[in-house]
């Protein structure tokens, strides 16, 4: 070999259909590698709260294509994307359960990575609050073409059968919703503390008034119109709840 011939260069391993497909080697770059992290479960603090953003930007997605099927008339194919939608939430409250295995002390340490950075911030998190109404107006625009309130769908599930499916798939993300923000109050809490201020600088007592928010309130409510319905017409008192002289239309 001449002295001026420069080494050759080894050849570029070409990803397989798997990894270009999954685009991997992009998706496993985007943790912080091992020798710029403050601590070794910072790799476990940023695949959780990234399968958050994944999962959320699929639920927002279902939610959309949930609200395309009821402004066209197809409450049965909304409910099984809904259904799809709550099952989601399943893989995001697995996902939190890893951050329980983190130490107190080592939380403390990925806190002062996070500044004041907060859960709040998530635009996963934010896009479900803003696309939850879009969603409600589509069920409530459908319960209004099928000339039906709310209660009375409850009262007489079988006569609706879709509209009531999706009331129920929206009941039931609603309440697993509500599971992970009490889920994720009690994580900070075991990691901070009842008394400490939150990620964001919100303290912790401000933090559990949020666990009284609901997204679509009136499909709780509605329980309560049905028990005075029912107490109404039968004059059967349930508990100590007085029989209403009025209930929700």
């Amino acid at each position: 070999m001449s002295v001026n011939t420069p080494p050759a260069t080894p050849a570029k391993r070409r990803p397989t259909i798997y990894e270009a497909y999954l685009r991997t080697d992009e998706l496993l770059a985007l943790q912080t590698p091992p020798e710029d992290r403050l601590h070794p479960d910072q790799l476990t603090f940023q695949v959780v709260h990234q399968t958050f953003e994944l999962w959320w930007k699929m639920t927002v997605e279902m939610f959309q294509q949930a609200v395309a099927r009821l402004e066209t008339g197809r409450a049965d194919e909304a409910a099984q994307v809904l259904r799809r939608a709550v099952s989601a939430q399943g893989v995001v409250m697995l996902a939190l359960r890893q951050l329980e295995f983190v130490a107190p002390a080592d939380f403390l340490v990925l806190r002062a990575g996070l500044g004041n950075g907060s859960g709040a911030d998530s635009p996963g998190f934010k896009a479900i609050l803003r696309t939850a109404p879009d969603l409600w107006d589509a069920f409530a625009a459908a319960l209004e073409d099928a000339h039906i309130s709310l209660v009375d769908l409850y009262a007489d599930p079988h006569a609706h059968t879709a509209l009531y499916e999706c009331a129920e798939a929206l009941t039931d993300f609603d309440e697993q919703f509500h599971i992970f923000r009490a889920a994720h109050l009690k994580l900070a809490q075991r990691n901070l503390g009842l008394r400490a201020i939150g990620t964001g600088g919100t303290p912790m007592p401000a933090l559990e008034r949020t666990l009284s928010d609901l997204l679509w309130l009136p499909l709780w409510e509605a329980r309560d119109a049905l028990l005075e319905k029912v107490q109404r017409e039968t004059g059967v008192v349930y508990g100590d709840a007085p029989i209403s002289g009025h209930g929700h239309p």
